[in-house]
């Protein structure tokens, strides 16, 4: 688990073993207190004196030395104390840095990721870990693991002073360890088992919470709502369940565990009481251990006690982090590629996802500046294609080149850059309309982003906004209508200026209105460009340069709209079938 920290602090490697070297020394620091006491009895005690005579003689000896030595340990204790808080301030500040720089790792890690890997991650398990798993780490980094390092180094110093003054007083304070690692091994493997079961209930509910509140209109609408709650109601129960099992089951383990590490009291007592009276051991070193026996016990269930506890949580949480952190990219070329040129070409494209086949051999080419569609059934792969050209996925075989380059010669970057696309489904953020339209270009100026909303036939919709362009448009752009989110996406993608345009089916959703508006402001976005759409509508293609016709992830039909219409296949089939259901109506 400590292995695992520093590999997540990365450039806070330094920062973490100082924390952990400043948490050892406290360990040490804590035992001079004790070391005080010692020279106090010493000085209470003087060689061959019984406790009686010790006692008696009280009046007579050095109470100058006692004296000093007792504001010595005031000094100590005040100065420790003082000590400890900045310590504690420096280890939370320290946390905060670290894993506000793990946050970060994460965001750039899932950037550089393929859509796979978010397809089998729902979206409240990446939000568990990007949040309470980030948090938990956190928590270990500033509090468990410094204080668990400072506890050992506490048990470690003690024990090497029993050596010091007696060797079978330090047998005696030791002997209980083993039982107590074993009692430790123990609820460890107890501690994994439960915990490893809750954190597999805790993602599950906040996925189940994510999806209740966003599915909140359909469910409504579709009347749901019993029985949607009852399987939220039973995912939350589940969780609680998970939760007081796993309080109940480490219980008795860890009452075991606490146990045995307290057990070296029971047994040092006893066992010094014999060596004193057998006159083999000092009254002053029975009495120094006899003190510091509990905080030797302490100390032992400090550092056994708290890695058990923080092994669990803490450790899943930095398990799952490590395995995100650990996925492997897409490959990132080491030199990058500059191109001159923006045609696209597919050569021999095959694509599956897992183990289902998704595309096969698909060739086919846009030249620069030209418009070319996809049309086909739905699941056919036409969505896949445009996918690949972005590269959120990499081919199986066969290569995707821009300008007559290999995409993966590309730096991700770069070739992101040389891309724009305009979804089905428009992604806007919980931030002002200004903000989500500088998504394209980060530069921008106020100036340029009005330009692009004029082009893009929205800048009268946003000056109509309670604030303007400081409006802020609420989560996924929920206070503006479907046809407002659409032109905001598309006056993003104009603003962005790049030279490759995608369109997926950009005015699916809208009405005829708006269709003619957003129609508009893509005509505008895609002068000039490299422009692949994705249409349903067929009669929104028939100017292209080319239309591509996708069936079961293959190209099976190639050609100009009156081309295709003579050819008597799928195309001619789908066209039919478009304008018999123009003539559709509500009877």
């Amino acid at each position: 688990m400590f292995k695992e920290a520093f590999f997540l602090a990365k450039d806070n490697e330094k920062r973490l073993k100082l924390i952990f070297s400043l948490m050892a020394l406290r360990g040490i620091v804590k035992i001079i207190p004790y070391l005080i006491l010692y020279l106090i009895v010493l000085e209470i005690l003087s060689p061959g004196m019984d406790l009686g005579k010790a006692l008696a003689s009280v009046t007579n000896m050095n109470i100058n030395s006692i004296l000093g030595l007792a504001a010595c340990l005031a000094i100590v204790f005040i100065l420790i104390n003082v000590w400890d808080h900045y310590l504690g301030l420096f280890t939370l500040r320290s946390g905060h840095k670290i894993c506000y720089d793990i946050r970060m790792d994460l965001g750039d890690k899932l950037r550089k990721l393929s859509l796979g890997f978010f397809t089998d991650k729902s979206t409240g398990e990446l939000n568990t870990i990007m949040s309470e798993y980030v948090s938990r780490v956190e928590m270990f980094i500033s509090i468990s693991a410094p204080y668990i390092f400072s506890a050992i180094e506490s048990a470690l110093t003690m024990m090497i002073f029993f050596l010091f003054l007696d060797w079978r007083m330090a047998i005696a304070a030791g002997s209980a360890i083993p039982l107590a690692i074993i009692a430790f091994t123990y609820a460890d493997r107890v501690a994994e088992r439960v915990t490893k079961k809750r954190e597999e209930s805790l993602r599950k509910t906040n996925s189940v919470i994510v999806e209740f509140i966003e599915g909140m209109p359909v469910i409504k609408i579709f009347n749901q709502v019993a029985f949607r709650f009852r399987r939220f109601r039973e995912t939350m129960k589940d969780f609680r369940d998970k939760n007081v099992r796993a309080v109940v089951s480490i219980t008795v383990p860890s009452i075991i565990l606490l146990t045995f590490t307290s057990l070296s009291i029971a047994i040092i007592l006893p066992v010094g009481l014999y060596f004193y009276f057998e006159g083999t051991l000092p009254l002053s070193t029975l009495i120094f251990i006899i003190i510091t026996a509990p905080a030797f016990s302490d100390s032992l269930a400090q550092s056994l006690f708290g890695y058990l506890h923080s092994k669990s949580p803490e450790g899943q949480a930095i398990k799952k982090i490590t395995e995100v952190m650990q996925e492997k990219p897409l490959h990132e070329p080491v030199k990058d590629t500059e191109i001159t040129n923006f045609d696209i070409e597919f050569r021999g494209v095959s694509f599956s996802y897992d183990t289902e086949s998704i595309l096969h051999d698909i060739n086919f080419k846009i030249p620069e500046k030209s418009v070319i569609a996809l049309v086909g059934p739905s699941g056919s792969g036409k969505t896949t294609i445009t996918s690949l050209i972005a590269r959120f996925w990499d081919v199986d075989s066969g290569e995707v080149r821009i300008g007559g380059k290999n995409i993966q010669e590309i730096k991700l970057d770069r070739l992101l850059s040389y891309v724009s696309m305009v979804f089905q489904e428009v992604i806007l953020f919980n931030d002002t309309v200004m903000e989500n339209i500088r998504l394209g270009r980060k530069d921008a100026t106020d100036e340029e982003v009005e330009r692009a909303t004029k082009a893009a036939r929205c800048h009268e919709f946003i000056n109509q906004l309670p604030n303007g362009y400081n409006t802020v448009i609420g989560e996924k752009g929920a206070k503006l209508s479907g046809g407002e989110k659409q032109r905001i996406s598309i006056a993003r993608a104009i603003l962005k200026d790049a030279p490759i345009i995608i369109l997926d089916e950009a005015t699916a959703f809208v009405d005829p209105e708006n269709e003619n508006i957003i129609q508009e402001a893509i005509n505008h976005l895609t002068q000039g460009k490299t422009v692949l759409v994705i249409a349903h509508r067929l009669s929104t293609i028939t100017h292209v340069d080319q239309t591509v016709v996708i069936e079961k992830g293959r190209i099976v039909e190639q050609g100009t709209h009156e081309e295709l219409l003579m050819k008597e296949g799928l195309y001619k089939r789908m066209w039919t079938a478009h304008n018999t259901a123009l003539g559709w109506r509500v009877s």
